[in-house]
């Protein structure tokens, strides 16, 4: 990762002095992809693996359970193959990112998805 300084922190009674940040700042250039490698990693401890097609989705199989992870960004969309694992996986991101379950997914990326009885419509009609 390339490193950034910003020019307009300068002490006066230390000019010589040099800042150095132990992790990304929001904004910086380089914060999106720091943020990315931190959460993939975390999702490769949890068991999930990379999808080789689409680097934004991570797929964990155990048995007879599964779940599916898209990451956008920092939008996220999880979904698993029983209510409980779905907590779990919630509950293990929770304790490494400030983020809040937004419960059902209605809206992705201009998507909207709803339910039918022969799974989900997803459309894009305003």
């Amino acid at each position: 990762m390339e490193e950034e300084y910003p020019a307009l922190l300068v002490d006066p009674s230390r000019p010589e002095m040099v800042y150095r940040l132990n992790k990304s700042l929001y904004g910086l250039k380089q914060a999106p992809q720091a943020w990315y490698s931190r959460f993939a990693t975390l999702l490769v401890t949890l068991g999930f693996t990379e999808a080789k097609s689409d680097t934004s989705l991570f797929v964990y199989r155990r048995g007879d359970e599964t779940a599916y992870m898209l990451l956008y960004v920092d939008d996220i969309v999880l979904t698993a193959s029983s209510q409980q694992l779905l907590q779990r996986i919630i509950t293990s991101l929770q304790h490494e990112f400030a983020m809040k379950d937004l419960g059902v997914l209605h809206h992705f990326l201009g998507v909207t998805v709803e339910p039918c009885p022969s799974g989900l419509l997803l459309h894009q009609q305003q």
